[in-house]
């Protein structure tokens, strides 16, 4: 079955989703500090980096409703899996940490606009 907004939408709720775009927020923002400082657009993506550095949690609850529909996310299968033993059922995407992550990153000056840094 293919992916649809109530699919992913349930992925942008899914605890075990969240805490790995956390994790991905988290590096491609690391990396951003760490970037050249000649990268185009680096003073509001560094700004926007440091403010995703120090409230993780609220720019992951921001970006995830948006995340989930953007192609690197969107285009892996995303399923519901129950385990009977536990009674534990979550939404599983296809997609891996790097396309996550490389997404975050394909986003960032977008995002970083989007939070009010405006590039110079």
């Amino acid at each position: 079955m293919p992916n649809d907004s109530y699919t992913q939408q349930t992925l942008a709720s899914d605890v075990y989703f969240r805490r790995r775009v956390r994790s991905s927020m988290s590096a491609v923002a690391w990396q951003v500090q760490n970037e050249d400082p000649a990268t185009t657009n680096h003073l509001s993506r560094e700004k926007y980096a440091q403010q995703v550095i120090r409230q993780l949690d609220n720019e992951v609850s921001i970006v995830l409703p948006g995340l989930v529909m953007r192609p690197l996310v969107f285009n892996f299968a995303t399923t519901y899996q129950f385990d009977f033993q536990t009674g534990v059922g979550q939404t599983v995407s296809a997609t891996g940490d790097p396309d996550i992550q490389s997404q975050l990153a394909t986003d960032w000056n977008d995002l970083a606009a989007a939070a009010g840094f405006a590039s110079a």
